[in-house]
């Protein structure tokens, strides 16, 4: 089997993988990029309305193919495979893809982001169920849908947004007693007419047999009411992407892995950058600056280490 030696590994195809990628190889180090998605989840956003550069906004998959393109033109090397897990041993990374093919890095960068949860309710399986309203959204077309999206950020109101122009009906639906997006967001969807936000509402369980038929909601006005739904769109938070790293590394109770002021993790070579790392702000450009950020760390960690010639 053949071994494949980089200077830096770089775990995540992501906005803050894919810039650090370009900035490491503009630092004259030899990198690789494990990851199979150009852009990474940034597929789900369907306009990125607040990237500079950008004032009429641009589709989260353009986005993400073109900074893919401009990492690549630049030099950086992409696997377009999973990594299946990181070890560390006297001071070497090695990575495994799903491919079983092996790499070696002196350096690593983190970017793996985020996965959305899951409600915690009864049938949270059904089928029915997504986290994509721009992959699955287009599922219900002509179907005079009645559609609900759980959750109260701007990923919530995005999505209801997307699904207005396809369902006769959306329901937006947060058990806070506000939704908490951008006021912006909240004028978009506050003008149309579809849109039913119920705030101060928990949804108790799904359903349906195989497939969702409905939900029951808990509020104020109504204990146990069931609502007949076609389909479920979740935006009820995060959980991070972290079970590759076989290796001693501190994080948060909620998972974040916990950085230093140049975004080294507590196992030293290893970097954190974007949404897997504890901060206080997850945006795409903020995942951006943290793979910045992290390239140039890493490149003046080789050099204390005399990694590079």
């Amino acid at each position: 089997m053949t071994i494949n030696h980089y200077d830096l590994m770089i775990i995540g195809t992501g906005p803050a993988g894919i810039t650090a990628a370009l900035y490491g190889v503009r630092l004259g180090l030899d990198v690789v990029v494990l990851g199979d998605i150009p852009g990474g989840s940034t597929f789900m956003i369907e306009s990125l309305d607040n990237f500079p550069g950008f004032p009429d906004g641009i589709t989260g998959t353009q986005f993400g193919v073109q900074a893919f393109q401009q990492a690549q033109q630049e030099g950086a090397a992409f696997t377009m495979t999973r990594l299946n897990q990181l070890t560390r041993v006297e001071g070497l990374f090695t990575g495994t893809d799903t491919n079983k093919q092996k790499y070696t890095s002196t350096s690593a960068i983190v970017a793996t982001g985020r996965i959305p949860k899951r409600l915690k309710v009864p049938n949270a399986n059904l089928k029915g169920v997504h986290f994509c309203s721009m992959c699955d959204g287009p599922l219900y077309r002509g179907k005079n849908a009645t559609l609900v999206v759980i959750g109260s950020d701007n990923a919530a109101g995005q999505h209801a947004i997307t699904l207005a122009r396809i369902a006769d009906k959306v329901l937006l639906i947060s058990r806070n007693k506000r939704f908490q997006m951008d006021a912006a967001l909240t004028n978009r969807i506050n003008v149309l007419s579809n849109i039913s936000q119920l705030s101060g509402t928990e949804v108790m369980n799904y359903e349906g047999n195989e497939v969702i038929e409905g939900i029951m909601v808990k509020n104020q006005e109504a204990d146990g009411k069931v609502i007949a739904v076609d389909g479920v769109f979740l935006a009820v938070g995060w959980r991070t992407n972290t079970k590759m790293l076989h290796l001693p590394v501190k994080a948060t109770a909620a998972g974040y892995l916990k950085t230093d002021d140049k975004l080294m993790t507590s196992c030293p070579g290893l970097f954190a950058a974007g949404d897997v790392r504890e901060t206080d702000m997850y945006q795409v450009l903020t995942a951006c600056a943290d793979g910045a950020r992290a390239a140039k760390y890493c490149a003046e960690f080789l050099e204390e280490k005399n990694h590079l010639e």
